[in-house]
């Protein structure tokens, strides 16, 4: 299942560079504990490294007040690392060398690196390779342990599968949204001030156009990290109390937050709405006709002044697909008029929007490309049918949500059991 294999492997990104390195003159410092996790220590050094490289590859403004703000985020993320290899090696996972080419494989392929050159990218840029190294393990442990302990806990049966089936069918036409989120906990009442605080300035560095699903992976506390927040498609009528009464409101691109809830702060973001088993408009299948008037290069204003005169004459006096062959000729109209069939979302920009408002046998406003002005008109339209989901994605889905609770709560032990000294 793909979405059970990725559980919290996430990548390693090439904004390590902005990391910095130890100068003689402050090593001794950066080498003082900032906290003792049972018996591992976490040092200044590994959290002042993984602050740049958590800020660097979230697309976050490296400001000193943000840095300030996320050292206890980041400590935390630590901590649990800790927690989590010291758990894996209590329960004899172990990481082998392949599981860790095959990580730097992944991280390469997904940051366009040539095969192999992971490592010296990183000792090229001065970086610790321990720091590096000790993140993905930690990951590869992890998502090993989570594996072998908890998914076999979780059990789907054919009554489910089919009651979400029936569900689906019931709701067509509802409106389903695709949401992610990023989960900040609040432990003890103590914490309430620093995590709100952190929330409000994550929500804020988000809502200036950092990377959602970046930022996610670095710092949600929730098993969707690892997906960068992703929830999936949620149907209108299965929301929760929370959800239910903010996402409605929301328009596509959204980030809403800090929102308090039982256990901590969400932030969303509204990746995208549609209708329950109804195709997106993007993806019918068009019969597409075109008028296009040549520009040359270098044209004068008044030779695409003219040129724009006379597509809009064509746009407001063609009358049906059977014009447009014989208007298209009496303008000297360039390249094919009959384009064919094609999906709208093969289309590029701006033709992809001008095409998907189209009514069938209307002619379009004209559009500016490269090459000329052009005028287009559907003359047939078909969307593809609505597919019910298979069975085996709804078990993969059902299984993603009761790993999430399950993993959850193995973390929410595991730091009620741990003794934990912090030093900063």
């Amino acid at each position: 299942m793909r979405a059970i294999k990725t559980f919290a492997l996430t990548p390693v990104c090439l904004a390590l560079w902005l990391a910095f390195s130890v100068t003689p003159s402050h090593a001794q410092g950066v080498q003082r504990i900032a906290a003792i996790v049972n018996d591992d220590v976490v040092s200044i050094f590994d959290l002042q490294a993984r602050l740049h490289v958590v800020i660097a590859s979230s697309g976050l403004r490296p400001t000193r007040r943000l840095q300030r703000r996320l050292r206890r985020q980041v400590l935390r993320t630590l901590i649990d690392e800790r927690l989590q290899l010291q758990e894996a090696k209590k329960r004899n996972v172990s990481i082998s060398k392949r599981n860790m080419q095959s990580a730097m494989s992944n991280i390469e392929k997904q940051n366009k690196l040539k095969p192999g050159t992971f490592t010296s990218f990183i000792r090229q840029k001065g970086l610790p390779q321990s720091a590096v190294f000790f993140r993905i393990r930690a990951q590869i442990a992890w998502s090993k342990l989570v594996r072998r302990r908890l998914l076999p806990r979780i059990t789907i049966s054919d009554e489910e599968v089919a009651e979400v089936l029936q569900r689906l069918k019931e709701r067509k036409g509802q409106t389903e949204y695709r949401v992610s989120e990023l989960f900040l906990p609040v432990d003890n009442p103590d914490q309430e001030s620093t995590v709100r605080k952190t929330a409000k300035r994550l929500s804020d560095e988000l809502k200036g156009g950092a990377r959602f699903a970046a930022v996610a992976r670095q710092f949600s506390a929730a098993p969707t990290a690892s997906t960068g927040g992703d929830l999936g498609w949620l149907q209108e009528s299965v929301l929760n109390e929370n959800l239910a009464r903010i996402v409605p409101t929301m328009k596509e691109g959204d980030v809403v937050g800090p929102v308090r809830t039982i256990s901590g702060f969400q932030i969303y973001w509204l990746r995208a709405k549609r209708k329950v088993l109804e195709p997106s408009p993007d993806q019918a299948t068009v019969d597409l006709r075109r008028i296009k008037l040549p520009l040359p290069q270098n044209s004068s204003q008044e030779d695409v002044q003219v040129q724009t005169n006379l597509a809009k004459l064509l746009s407001e006096t063609v009358v049906g697909c059977e014009d447009m062959v014989p208007m298209g000729k009496q303008a000297n109209a360039s390249g094919k008029i009959l384009l064919g069939n094609m999906q709208i979302s093969r289309l590029g920009k701006p033709i992809r929007g001008v095409v998907q408002a189209l009514e069938v046998g209307k002619a379009s406003a004209p559009v500016r490309t490269p090459s000329g002005i052009s005028i287009f008109m559907i003359c047939d339209k078909k969307l593809p049918e609505a597919n019910l989901p298979t069975a085996e994605q709804i078990k993969d889905r059902l299984t993603q949500e009761r790993l999430a609770v399950l993993v959850r709560r193995y973390m929410r032990d595991l730091r009620s059991a741990a003794v934990v000294d912090l030093r900063v």
